[in-house]
């Protein structure tokens, strides 16, 4: 690398500004960033620019100078699609810097800022070695100063804000800091206390301005901003403003839940780039496509969901209006043809786990599954569907329990994490329920920070993953696939680090129903129409305060039962025989009286199944309600056919065989 070519002598000036920099102006928030945040208190970077350009003349623009001098694609090989904005500049510059003259240094900045990239570029540039303990660190430090080897070791703390500061773990670092032996680079989210921050070079990233977030853009689309100074009226740039100044709205909006981090705009442009075929003619001149309406709808829905579907239609709107202020013709169809064209989110989900190895690499992110029920409802629906493939030879299913001796049982999470680390090189697909202990151990891979090996044909693919006290290096197969599922009441804990890492979806009893609702006939809806307003006519009347653990999903995850796909892919409904259990068998001559009645049949057994959840004291209490008819085979029902006063009769009733012969032909009707 050569820099500086351009001064045969040092300036100091030079030296004293970006000294500064480094210590005070990097440290500060830039008067953007204060408004965005309604802070009016702390001191901004072009204030202190005004006080420090009294004494040095043009002191911002020799630092902004300095910093192009130096980082650039002439002095370093940057990845293709990363764009080379202020944020990769300061960082790389910082680094450096912290390197060469082994002062600790930390970055702080939201998701998705490109802090753990830039280390990740100095890394391959400078050819710096991996992690490893500290005593090794500074032992082999010392060695390299005895024998004047032009090497520095260089310990890299990725999301270190993620520990607990009441704990004060991170107390342990001050005498290493303090002692200057090896270089310490530490990125978080959030700024560390006056404690670490005193020993520490401090790089505080605001959040980008407009023009740095256009830069972003067209580095992740692939273009490079000559393309964009040379037609700066292109149909193509308005679009990529109006994704800025859309991305921007989001950011600030009430009606949007604030789950969203610069991360998943990155990745939203990384799939429209896709979009954008790029041809250069005999004459060498070159021609850029466009992106699509329906290519930005497809790659909101797959970068930016996990919120409820009006939401997401309120953000499709913020963005589509956005770019319609400058291009009219930039829409989607009008509502009625609009339906057609959003996926729900089973299909969103199950065309994202399909995509091919090269587009899952380049674009695609792992799942986060968030559960609106508190059953894990979902887990067993996407099974059931075939979303998630089954076969135990292709995913692996993770659980971990809440018992007090499993949750300090670090045997058992070293047992998983190496039965994880043997389905990441086998290319398994994981799904991972309730596992939050073992996330911290995950992090790179969750964050796809991978490191290439290539020898001719042969190309390895490999990510760090903490087991017990140590770090190791894992072989990733292409086809490795990770889902995480949380509940919707635990995602108000989740950690921004983690959020926004993964490509999130929301999930409910109810989506799924309504998706097999409407691949039913037209009979068989209005039937189905009638069942469900019954039902909860007859929910309303009985209270639903009577009813034990009755949520929206409760409904809807009965009716599911009786539908089904067969081999054509035709949904059609479930004979009603084959919706008995242990349970439930007894109430047979209850929901059959009139058989052939299948919407009185459906009714009775859903019915049947609700008020199981009633205390005898309720239906008592509110039998008389009912007409005498009703009230009499509910009565009969309940007291005669259902077990409400004996626990073990229960239990025995519930681990008994089931009690029908389902291989009697006789017994299977369907709607035709």
């Amino acid at each position: 690398m050569q820099y500086d070519k351009d001064y045969e002598e040092p300036d100091p000036i030079r030296c004293i500004a970006l000294s500064l920099a480094l210590i005070y102006y990097f440290r500060l928030p830039t008067k953007e960033d204060n408004a965005q945040r309604n802070d009016h208190t702390t001191p901004s970077r072009e204030k202190l620019g005004e006080i420090l350009s009294q004494s040095i003349p043009d002191f911002v623009q020799i630092i902004q100078n300095e910093l192009e001098r130096f980082v650039n694609t002439d002095n370093f090989v940057i990845p293709h699609g990363v764009a080379v904005n202020q944020a990769i500049r300061e960082h790389i510059f910082s680094i450096v810097v912290s390197i060469i003259t082994r002062t600790p240094l930390c970055i702080i900045g939201a998701p998705g800022q490109s802090k753990t990239l830039s280390f990740q570029i100095v890394l391959q540039n400078l050819q710096g070695s991996q992690l490893s303990t500290k005593e090794f660190s500074i032992k082999r430090e010392q060695q390299y100063q005895q024998n004047r080897i032009d090497t520095r070791c260089v310990v890299f703390l990725d999301e270190a804000s993620l520990p607990d500061e009441k704990k004060m773990v991170l107390k342990v670092l001050h005498p290493y800091l303090d002692e200057y032996k090896v270089a310490f680079v530490a990125v978080a989210n959030k700024s560390f206390d006056a404690a670490n921050a005193n020993r520490m070079i401090c790089v505080y990233r605001s959040l980008p301005s407009k023009d740095d977030q256009k830069i972003l853009a067209y580095g992740c689309l692939g273009l490079q901003t000559e393309y964009e100074q040379q037609t700066i009226k292109n149909h193509l740039d308005v679009i990529i403003y109006g994704l800025c100044q859309g991305y921007r709205k989001i950011l600030s909006s009430t009606n949007i839940p604030q789950i969203f981090h610069d991360r998943d705009f990155i990745y939203m442009l990384r799939e429209l780039r896709f979009e954008l075929s790029i041809t250069t003619t005999d004459n060498e001149d070159t021609s850029i496509g466009t992106i699509k309406p329906i290519s930005l709808l497809r790659a909101l829905e797959d970068n930016f969901n996990g919120i409820n579907q009006n939401e997401f239609k309120e953000l499709i709107k913020i963005f589509f209006k956005t770019i319609e202020e400058n291009s009219p013709h930039f829409c989607l169809p009008n509502e009625r043809q609009q339906e057609k064209l959003y996926r729900d989110i089973p299909t969103i989900l199950q065309d994202s786990l399909k995509l091919d190895s090269k587009s899952r690499r380049l674009y695609g992110r792992y799942k986060l599954i968030i559960d609106e029920s508190e059953d894990e409802s979902a887990i067993n629906l996407l099974l059931q569907t075939g979303i998630l493939d089954s076969d135990r030879n292709r995913t692996t299913i993770f659980r971990m329990s809440d018992f007090s001796d499993d949750i300090n049982n670090e045997l058992r999470n070293v047992e998983i994490l190496s039965t994880i680390k043997l389905c990441m090189e086998t290319g398994k697909t994981i799904l991972m329920v309730n596992t939050s202990r073992i996330h911290g151990s995950l992090y790179d891979v969750f964050n796809q920070n991978f490191s290439i090996m290539a020898t001719g044909d042969t190309r390895k693919i490999f990510s760090k993953v903490a087991i017990g006290p140590k770090t190791i290096d894992v072989i990733v197969h292409e086809d490795f696939q990770c889902i995480v599922h949380i509940k919707r009441s635990e995602f108000k804990d989740i950690p921004a680090p983690f959020l926004s890492r993964f490509q999130k979806y929301s999930l409910s009893v109810n989506d799924f129903y309504r998706i097999q609702f409407e691949q039913l006939s037209i009979k068989e809806q209005i039937i189905m129409k009638n069942i469900e307003e019954k039902l909860q006519t007859f929910i309303q009347h009985f209270g639903r305060q009577y009813f034990y653990g009755l949520n929206d999903n409760t409904l809807y995850s009965c009716l599911l039962s009786f539908i089904k796909k067969n081999e054509n892919e035709q949904n059609y409904f479930l004979n009603i025989h084959q919706n008995y259990t242990q349970l439930n068998i007894k109430s047979k001559s209850f929901i059959e009286q009139n058989s052939s009645d299948i919407q009185l049949c459906i009714l009775r057994s859903v019915i049947s199944k609700l008020i199981q959840l009633v205390s005898p004291e309720s239906i008592i209490l509110k039998l008389p309600t009912f007409e005498d008819k009703i009230a009499r085979w509910l009565c009969t029902n309940y007291f005669q056919q259902q077990e409400h006063f004996h626990i073990e009769n229960f239990i025995q009733i519930f681990i008994s065989n089931p009690l029908i012969d389902f291989q009697n032909n006789n017994l299977f009707t369907t709607i035709q």
